[in-house]
């Protein structure tokens, strides 16, 4: 088991990053009051996890809403038939600049926001990963981030 204490290490990314590879659909965890709220997200596994995590939410929605008043969240990964699971704890906030929007469109999300990354009510939802464990024929992790 590996741990770090200041930022994660690039093997540790890396060790992250492929057990992560293709993984699109994430359980996004927010605090609802006492209550916890969790919700399939689309985390386009095409994209290479770098320490934070990215998600295209309605600046509406009641996930923005929980994190703008809690930023504190859990994200959760299964690949049951590759052997493979993911848990983060994560720090989030709400990311409202056009280019970030733009820069990490892609167009598999136009079923949930037809108007694309430029409507007014699209927003980003930016995790970076706090602590990282991992479980699978690899090996288990468990990955912290210093302050």
């Amino acid at each position: 088991m590996t741990t770090t204490t200041a930022a994660f290490a690039p093997d540790d990314l890396r060790a992250i990053a492929e057990r992560m590879r293709n993984l699109d659909i994430c359980m996004l965890t927010t605090r609802d009051g006492h209550a916890l709220a969790t919700r399939p997200m689309s985390n386009n596994g095409q994209v290479e996890f770098d320490g934070d995590t990215w998600f295209f939410a309605e600046r509406d929605s009641a996930k923005v809403r929980q994190i703008e008043a809690d930023p504190a969240v859990g994200l959760g990964y299964i690949a049951t038939e590759r052997g493979t699971w993911v848990s983060m704890e994560a720090q989030a906030e709400i990311v409202d600049e056009d280019g970030e929007k733009r820069d990490r469109w892609f167009e598999d999300l136009r079923r949930w926001f037809p108007d694309g990354p430029d409507a007014d009510t699209v927003v980003l939802i930016r995790a970076r990963a706090t602590r990282v464990r991992a479980w699978g024929a690899d090996g288990d992790l468990d990955l912290r981030r210093g302050s």
